[in-house]
């Protein structure tokens, strides 16, 4: 089941998003959900668990609140949602990095460009939606790989570092790489795994997740930087 939100204050686009999504996932025998909003402020006010919410189709240009205003606000609750803004304002596009924005969406809305857009963000949250299965003296334990920040290795011992928790495992980061390489990690120093999704900056020599500096190794930064970017032109496109 996937959860849909649509802010939008113009009823008429509004009316073609429901219609549109809801031929999208028919087609593809998806379950949905969609809840609609005529404002920011609707939407905030309704109690709606923002991280319950899988995918936000925002207006940028709304009374009130913005759509870039709401969805700076729904990334201090929640980092895991995808947003794809629906506006006819394409200055605002370089504004989207900051809020993570999955994809822009030109008014008039076309058919088929939302369908290639919802398509391959149903395909990425599925593919975030995996688990790492770890085993240590308190026993086995499932991790959402999408909260997972980085992962660092001192001899065999593994040090799980995630959103909200660290754990610790035996195993080899080697194998852990090839397998968490199409959740957009990537191996920044021999003793370092990190997602790249949590990047907030890259320095000279090291490169910041969260709070936390990591080292990388000299011969690596430049392909960093370039899978880096890469991502987020695949998410900004």
């Amino acid at each position: 089941m996937f959860r849909v939100v649509i802010c939008e204050d113009e009823i008429s686009q509004r009316e073609k998003l429901k219609e549109y999504i809801h031929k999208i996932f028919d087609e593809n025998k998806e379950e949905l959900e969609i809840i609609e909003f005529e404002s920011a402020e609707e939407l905030l006010s309704s109690g709606i668990i923002l991280k319950e919410v899988d995918i936000f189709l925002l207006d940028i240009k709304m009374n009130g609140l913005s759509g870039m205003d709401l969805a700076k606000m729904i990334r201090k609750e929640d980092d895991r949602s995808e947003i794809i803004f629906v506006t006819s304002l394409v200055e605002y596009i370089q504004d989207g990095y900051t809020v993570r924005a999955y994809r822009y969406l030109l008014k008039p809305i076309e058919y088929e460009e939302l369908r290639k857009h919802l398509l391959n963000c149903i395909s990425d949250i599925k593919r975030k939606k995996g688990n790492f299965i770890i085993e240590n003296r308190d026993g086995i334990r499932k991790i959402p790989i999408e909260e997972i920040m980085y992962i660092e290795v001192r001899k065999k011992e593994l040090t799980i570092h995630t959103v909200d928790s660290t754990y610790y495992t035996q195993g080899s980061l080697d194998k852990i790489e090839q397998d968490f390489e199409k959740y957009n990690f990537y191996r920044c120093h021999k003793s370092y795994l990190i997602n790249m999704e949590y990047i907030e900056s890259i320095t000279k020599n090291s490169v910041f997740i969260g709070k936390e500096e990591i080292y990388v190794s000299r011969h690596r930064m430049n392909e960093l930087k370039t899978k880096f970017t890469y991502m987020l032109g695949d998410i900004l496109c």
